[in-house]
């Protein structure tokens, strides 16, 4: 069974690195740089087993995300990155 990760990172550099890593390690990865992008594609999916959310983003900050996805009824584990 292959687990699906969202990483939700707005600089490009630290993404990248996240999701090559990710990627060799056998995960899936779908990638967001906005806040708003990654509520709705888990609003609309529900192959999500885990998110890596950065804080500080340029719409809404990862702490209101994280209060979605949890509105949402969502039971993912979510992992807060920040600097």
């Amino acid at each position: 069974m292959s687990k699906n990760v969202l990483i939700l990172e707005d600089e490009d550099n630290i993404r990248s690195f996240v999701v090559i890593n990710l990627k060799r390690a056998g995960y899936n990865t779908v990638e967001f740089a906005l806040g708003e992008e990654a509520v709705a594609y888990v609003r609309n999916h529900n192959d999500v087993d885990i998110a890596i959310l950065d804080v500080m983003l340029p719409d809404i900050d990862g702490f209101e995300v994280c209060r979605r996805i949890r509105g949402s009824g969502s039971r993912m584990g979510i992992i807060m990155l920040t600097a």
